[in-house]
C-alpha cells in the first residue's frame, strides 16, 4: 500500500500518526494483504466543506478503484460540537478519528459495497440520495463508518502505545 500524507505546518508526530493510523486501520478493515498492496491513499489536511471526505482519485477507474484521496479539514477539528476550543491533544485525536471514519469508506469502495456512479453513490447496488444531513446520516455506509471510527481509534491508541515504546517518548500522542 502506498500512503502519502500532505499536510503543511503539521507536527511531525501527527504526520507519523496519520501514516500509522492509515496502515493500521486498513489492515483491520481489509484483511487481504493482496488487495491492500494494490492501493494508494493520499491524505490531505486542508480546508474542505465537510469535516472529511474519501473519494476516488480517478473517477475513470470507478469500477475497480485502487487510488483514493482523503481530505480532512483540520481547521474544523479545532472546535467541538459545543463550540468549545479543543486542546491540541483533542484536536489530534479528532483528526485521527476523522481519518478512521474516511478509511471505512475506502474499505467500502475497495470491496464493492460502495460505488460511485454518475447518478450518485450506490450501496450494494441501491442508490442513496440524501438531500438533507439527517438523510445522509441514515445511509448504511455512514452508519458503518460512524460505528467503526471510535473502535478503530481506540484500538489504534493501544497499538500506538507499543509503537511509542519502540520509538521512544518523542512520538507520544
Amino acid at each position: 500500500m502506498e500512503i502519502k500524507i500532505h499536510a503543511r505546518n503539521i507536527d511531525s508526530k501527527l504526520k507519523v500518526a496519520l501514516y500509522a493510523m492509515t496502515e493500521f486501520a486498513m489492515a483491520k478493515l481489509v484483511p487481504s494483504s493482496r488487495l491492500r498492496n494494490n492501493v494508494s491513499i493520499n491524505v490531505h489536511l486542508k480546508h474542505h466543506e465537510e469535516n472529511g471526505e474519501a473519494m476516488l482519485e480517478d473517477y475513470a477507474d470507478r469500477y475497480r478503484p485502487r487510488d483514493f484521496k482523503i481530505i480532512i479539514d483540520h481547521h474544523r477539528a479545532e472546535i467541538d460540537d459545543y463550540d468549545r476550543e479543543r486542546t491540541s491533544t483533542e484536536w489530534g485525536h479528532m483528526i485521527l478519528r476523522t481519518l478512521a471514519h474516511e478509511l471505512v469508506h475506502v474499505k467500502q469502495y475497495l470491496i464493492g459495497d460502495l460505488s460511485w456512479r454518475d447518478k450518485g453513490l450506490l450501496w450494494k447496488g441501491e442508490l442513496y440520495d440524501g438531500e438533507y444531513l439527517t438523510d445522509q446520516l441514515e445511509t448504511p455506509y455512514e452508519i458503518e463508518a460512524y460505528g467503526r471510527e471510535k473502535g478503530l481509534l481506540v484500538s489504534f491508541f493501544i497499538k500506538w502505545k507499543e509503537i511509542e515504546e519502540a520509538l521512544g517518548t518523542e512520538y507520544a500522542l
